[in-house]
């Protein structure tokens, strides 16, 4: 292998990632339709942590690192965290609404996110409290 082109692979895995979510259903039922499903929930993952991973190709060494870009500035004191930080808090706050109402049903666009929404609250409990960075 004479190079290899790790911006290339990861957008390959976003690929993969994106044609599990999109394919359809084959027409199968029961305990086959739930081991499809289950399946492609793995793949999904799978494709799409790699996607998402820093892999570099160093000695012939091939690294993949799974760590989130915010973590990974943490761990390694690099980066801009308070960026990061605050463009995930914009994130979230485009998500949410804005005019003081709670989430309701029918903002959401399946039992899917509903769930994950439910899952996802825990997350957003505060554990601790800090000083602001001076």
């Amino acid at each position: 292998m004479s190079g290899l082109d790790t911006a290339a692979m990861k957008q390959r895995f976003q690929q993969r990632a994106d044609a599990v979510r999109n394919r359809n259903m084959p027409p199968i039922a029961g305990a086959e339709r739930k081991a499809f499903v289950e399946q492609a929930e793995l793949d999904y993952q799978d494709f799409l942590l790699l996607a998402d991973a820093e892999i570099s190709l160093d000695g012939g060494i091939l690294t993949v690192d799974l760590r989130p870009a915010i973590c990974d500035a943490a761990i390694r004191g690099e980066g801009h965290l308070e960026t990061e930080t605050k463009a995930a808090m914009d994130n979230i706050a485009k998500a949410l609404p804005t005019d003081g109402n709670k989430i309701t049903t029918k903002m959401l666009d399946s039992k899917a996110d509903l769930k994950a929404l439910i899952d996802g609250a825990e997350m957003f409990r505060v554990v601790d409290t800090i000083e602001p960075i001076q």
